[in-house]
Parts: C-alpha cells; structure tokens; sequence
C-alpha cells in the first residue's frame, strides 16, 4: 500500500452488531462494549464473549473447561498444547483463575463480514472438536491413570 491510499477502516462494536443480525445469531449487548452470544455444538453448549479492541476483534470461550481447585494436570496440560498447535485460527490458553479458553483474534483493521463468519465458525467448530478430548484428559488426571 502507498502512502497515498488511505488505511482500511477499523471495525466498530455497532459494525459487529451489525454482522451478528446479518449472520442470523442472537447476542446481547454488555456493559463496556463486549457481545456475549452463545452456541450449541454436538458435544456441549457455549457462552462466547466478542469484543473489539483499538487493534483487535476478539472472539472468546472462557471457561472452555473449568480448573479443577488443585490446577489441571499433566494430561489436561498436554491436551492443551497439543490442541493449540492442532488449531488453525484459533489459540487456546490458561487465564488468571485457571480455566482454560480458547480465542479467534484478527485485526480490526479492515475486519469485514467475511472475517467475522470465518472467526465465529473457527471459534465454533474447535471449541466443540476440543472440549472432549480435553475433558478426558481431565478425567485422566482427576482419576490418576
């Protein structure tokens, strides 16, 4: 790109609104500019949060899988990065209390309808693909196999 052309627009949390009713799903809308919409796959139910950042349209399952009180375990922790690398577009990570997530993260610069279908679907489909393998791990770990 020269430095004549303009950059692309960065998305805004309406232009999301906007792309959820085009999409067909329900959300409502938080305090503080977040979405929070959810979805049911073939092996479980999801609450996913969609937040826009100056930088970032960010896509979330958080919990994927709760923390048991004593952490997870070496077989959930190996499922866990073994799923990140196994994910194309989506990454999943341990936040502050714990639980495991899982994240779709693209620019918000120039973020159009298309990117928010292949985000949602991504978010979607390994959220669903991931949480049994990685609740048999913990399931290993808890009964100590």
């Amino acid at each position: 790109m020269s430095s004549s052309e303009p950059a692309p627009a960065r998305t805004s949390a309406a232009e999301i609104a906007r792309f959820f009713r085009r999409y067909g799903w329900s959300f409502e809308r938080l305090e503080g500019d977040p979405f929070r919409t959810g979805f049911r796959g073939t092996n479980a139910a999801f609450v996913a949060l969609v937040r826009v950042t100056h930088h970032w349209v960010v896509f979330t399952v958080n919990p994927l899988l709760k923390a048991p009180d004593t952490g997870f375990g070496t077989a959930t922790l190996r499922a866990l990065a073994v799923a990140n690398q196994q994910a194309n577009l989506a990454k999943l990570g341990i936040d502050d209390d714990g639980d495991a997530f899982i994240n779709v993260e693209l620019p918000s610069e120039g973020f159009e309808f298309c990117h928010f279908v292949a985000a949602l679907g991504a978010l979607a489909h390994f959220a669903d693909t991931l949480v049994v393998p990685l609740l048999q791990a913990q399931i290993v770990d808890e009964r100590g196999l």
